[in-house]
C-alpha cells in the first residue's frame, strides 16, 4: 500500500524474529492480536519506545485499544487510502501525533475512552474490571488480587455505576468493547 511513495519513505517489511533496525515508525496491524499473545507487539514496542503506530480494524475496535494498552502510541483505520496512510505515517514520524495538536488530544481522549479512564476508573477498578472481562469469578479475582471478596464485590459495583451496566455479562461487554483482554493473566 505505501510502496507508490517509495519517494517519500523507505518500508521494510520485518516479518516475526526479523531485525526490526532503526525505524522511525513501526506499523503494527492489531489483528496479530487476535491470533496472538501480543509478544510481538510488546517487543517492538521496546526495541521502538514511542514509535509504534497501529492499523486498526474498524469491526474490531478492541484490538486498538489492545494495542495502545500494550504500548502502541496512536493507531490509524487500515480503513484509511494510501496516501492518508503515508501522510499518517510521516506526521507521526515527525511528532506531530505527540504535540498538543487536535490530532494528539483526540488520540488521548480515544485512548482514555478505550481503556475506561473517560469514566474515572480507577486502577483497582481497572483490574478488577479486567479480570471479570477475563473469564475470573469474584473468588478468584479476590486471590488474585490479594482482596477480600466483600472487597471485590464492592468494587464491583463502583465499576457497574462507573460504566452504566446492571450485570455481569454487560460489564464483560463493555470491556471487550473498551479493550480489555478476554482471556490470559492481567498485568497490574
Amino acid at each position: 500500500m505505501l510502496a507508490a511513495y517509495a519517494d517519500r519513505m523507505v518500508v521494510v517489511d520485518i516479518g516475526p524474529g526479523a531485525d526490526q533496525g532503526d525505524a522511525d515508525v513501526v506499523l503494527y496491524d492489531v489483528l496479530g492480536l487476535q491470533h496472538g499473545d501480543g509478544k510481538d507487539l510488546e517487543t517492538a514496542v521496546k526495541a521502538h519506545p514511542g514509535r509504534v503506530l497501529a492499523l486498526a480494524r474498524e469491526l474490531q475496535p478492541g484490538l486498538a485499544a489492545r494495542a495502545l494498552a500494550i504500548g502502541a502510541i496512536t493507531s490509524v483505520s487500515l480503513g484509511a487510502d494510501a496516501e492518508e496512510l503515508a501522510d499518517a505515517v510521516e506526521a507521526f514520524a515527525d511528532g506531530h501525533l505527540e504535540d498538543g495538536s487536535q490530532a494528539d488530544l483526540d488520540n488521548q481522549a480515544e485512548r482514555r475512552r478505550q481503556q475506561g479512564r473517560d469514566v474515572n476508573l480507577s486502577p483497582r477498578e481497572l483490574d478488577v474490571l479486567g479480570l471479570i472481562v477475563a473469564g475470573r469469578s469474584n473468588e478468584d479475582v479476590a486471590a488474585e488480587l490479594y482482596l477480600s471478596i466483600n472487597t471485590v464485590k464492592s468494587v464491583i459495583r463502583s465499576v457497574y455505576r462507573k460504566i452504566g451496566v446492571t450485570s455481569r455479562s454487560q460489564a464483560v461487554a463493555w470491556g471487550v468493547e473498551h479493550g480489555f483482554p478476554t482471556g490470559g493473566t492481567i498485568d497490574g
